[in-house]
């Protein structure tokens, strides 16, 4: 009885070291979607979490600059990062997770500067504001290496982007759609609004996923777990279920305490 106890034991002990696996993510200031400042750190996040609690994997998340979030991951500091699109470049360090998100990126201009959007041609002779490091730099690079004539502007983030429209340092701006218009509605004043639009035609629509660094020789392993488990959080229902939370409101602005 006692051999079958241990056998028994034994054959359940890779599962139980498996549970205790604990990944450090960082990542960037990305609300509505992924903030330190949201309830479960935003929809992203808790999703990301839950995908890896099924598959007995731990998952911290840590904001800080998208550059630095990927710097640190890429150099094997933390075990990866979240939220970021697919690239040839970026594949050459990190091993990306089945998609997460899929985001919608458009341009952003004022309401009284005419902007037909069709081809990065349309760019030609504009000064477009950026975020640093995402895939729009590349992009347009290759754009003007093929001979366009595109002024690139790089920002540390959405607030910066948005000045820059209305003090005339860019004609216009790359972002995600959602994260613009949320960024206008809580952060910029109540009169911004109403200068600002953006093109219905999008730039691209590309899913976002989780990297982890190629510097962890199980990260392999790990990103097959987490995969597994966002599959369940698929089939299960309850990703839909969080992205119904999110449009209700469920991932807002986490009530701070008063002092």
């Amino acid at each position: 009885m006692r051999r079958i106890l241990l056998v028994t034991l034994l054959l359940y002990l890779p599962a139980i070291a498996a549970a205790q696996v604990q990944l450090k993510l960082l990542a960037g200031d990305y609300p509505p979607f992924l903030s330190d400042r949201l309830v479960h750190q935003g929809v992203i996040a808790y999703i990301v979490k839950e995908a890896g609690k099924r598959q007995g994997l731990e998952i911290e998340i840590a904001f800080t600059p998208w550059q630095q979030a990927k710097m640190k991951a890429q150099e094997g500091a933390v075990h990866g990062t979240v939220g970021w699109g697919y690239t040839s470049k970026r594949e050459k360090d990190f091993i990306y997770s089945a998609p997460i998100y899929t985001e919608t990126v458009v341009f952003f201009h004022l309401k009284n500067r005419h902007f037909d959007w069709q081809s990065l041609a349309s760019l030609n002779g504009l000064r477009v504001g950026i975020s640093e490091s995402y895939i729009e730099d590349a992009m347009l690079a290759n754009f003007n290496q093929q001979g366009g004539d595109v002024v690139v502007r790089r920002y540390p983030n959405e607030v910066e982007k948005l000045r820059s429209l209305l003090t005339g340092d860019t004609d216009v701006i790359i972002g995600n759609q959602y994260v613009v218009m949320n960024t206008l509605r809580t952060v910029m004043p109540d009169d911004t609004r109403q200068h600002i639009t953006f093109h219905p035609k999008p730039l691209r629509v590309t899913p976002l996923h989780v990297l982890l660094s190629r510097q962890h020789p199980d990260s392999a392993r790990w990103v097959a777990r987490l995969n597994r488990g966002i599959n369940q959080l698929k089939n299960s229902g309850d990703y839909q279920r969080a992205w119904t939370a999110f449009r209700m409101g469920e991932f807002g602005v986490r009530a701070f305490p008063s002092e």
